[in-house]
């Protein structure tokens, strides 16, 4: 178990990494009301304002009287609803980046203009989504269900390794740790996210084992990636180390022309490796921390609120802890393990 002050150091070293690299524009705020902030990687939080530039891993948060639009290279429109939590973050994939715009909390709409190059990914705590279309809505529940539905084009919607295909006035469910559920018609009837984000948390309350259980199946998918990666990222770090040592060797040896000859072809590409493999270990890092925020942080305060209102037992209230205690310090563990990597 975590000490306060051990978390606290975590926190600090995995903000540290973090932000490595952060510092290219992905986004602008093209209109806002109400209150909305931003929440920057290093853990600042300031007021929007229109004009103001998103950079990868920037968070937008919205009140409740909140609304933002975003504007993406002028490819992409992103209207962020209130109550919901978004950023845009990246992927490494064969050597290319991939965004991944990710909404941990709440309602948001994506109008995409043009798509150009790789398309982009969709995420809520629990699914991906690949875009093809133009127009759609994802909905993200404080039980870690998502809803998505289409406007226009075509979005594929993966979860537990099962996909589903959605084509306009189509939509469909993902409970977290679960295969997509069966599409459905939208027949030209809004969501309304607060009576949808109500429903499924009444259902997660009626057995909140189980849908910690599917939450812990999501936890540990993250864990898995986390882990594998971090075992290559090690692994070209030596690599990295025995590369320069005989940079150095060579240089003395042979001369400068010699030396620089065989750090292109011989490091160089295993740093761009690692740089990608550090990129992707970022990425799950930070899809696994929105799950233990967003998700298990509203369970536990619900459970908190059922226990005083005297909804659930005590003894009930303890066995929900302990799952979502398990649950979260699987995902600080692994945070440590990201932060082992450095160690060389």
């Amino acid at each position: 178990m975590h000490t306060v002050s051990q978390k606290s150091i975590v926190i600090l070293i995995l903000i540290l990494l973090l932000c490595t690299g952060l510092f290219a524009q992905v986004a602008t705020i093209e209109y806002l009301e109400g209150w909305v902030d931003i929440k920057r990687p290093n853990g600042d939080t300031v007021e929007a304002l229109i004009g103001d530039a998103l950079f990868k891993d920037d968070t937008v948060i919205t009140g409740d009287d909140g609304t933002a639009t975003l504007t993406k290279d002028d490819q992409a429109e992103i209207i962020i609803s209130p109550n919901s939590v978004f950023s845009i973050r990246e992927i490494d994939s064969g050597g290319e980046k991939e965004t991944v715009m990710h909404t941990a909390l709440g309602s948001i709409k994506f109008k995409f203009l043009r798509l150009f190059g790789r398309e982009p990914k969709i995420s809520t705590p629990s699914t991906v989504a690949g875009v093809r279309g133009t127009e759609f809505t994802v909905y993200a529940g404080d039980e870690g269900s998502a809803l998505f539905t289409v406007d226009s084009g075509e979005v594929i919607v993966t979860s537990q390794g099962v996909p589903v295909v959605l084509v306009e006035d189509e939509g469909v469910e993902v409970k977290a740790g679960r295969a997509p559920g069966a599409k459905f018609e939208l027949k030209g009837r809004p969501i309304d996210y607060s009576a949808w984000n109500s429903e499924k948390q009444q259902e997660f309350s009626a057995d909140p084992i189980q849908g910690l259980l599917g939450i812990e199946r999501q936890m540990e998918e993250y864990i898995r990636e986390v882990e594998n990666l971090k075992e290559n990222f090690q692994s070209s770090l030596e690599d990295i180390k025995e590369g320069r040592n005989e940079y150095q060797k060579i240089k003395q040896e042979s001369g400068d022309d010699a030396a620089t000859n065989f750090y292109q072809d011989n490091v160089v590409p295993i740093e761009t490796e690692a740089g990608a493999l550090n990129q992707n270990l970022r990425y799950f890092i930070l899809s696994a921390y929105s799950l233990d925020r967003y998700v298990l942080g509203k369970q536990y305060l619900n459970t908190k609120a059922y226990e005083l209102t005297k909804k659930i037992s005590k003894a009930e209230a303890q066995e929900i802890y302990s799952i979502i205690n398990r649950i979260s310090e699987s995902f600080w563990s692994a945070a440590d393990t990201y932060i082992g990597a450095f160690d060389i």
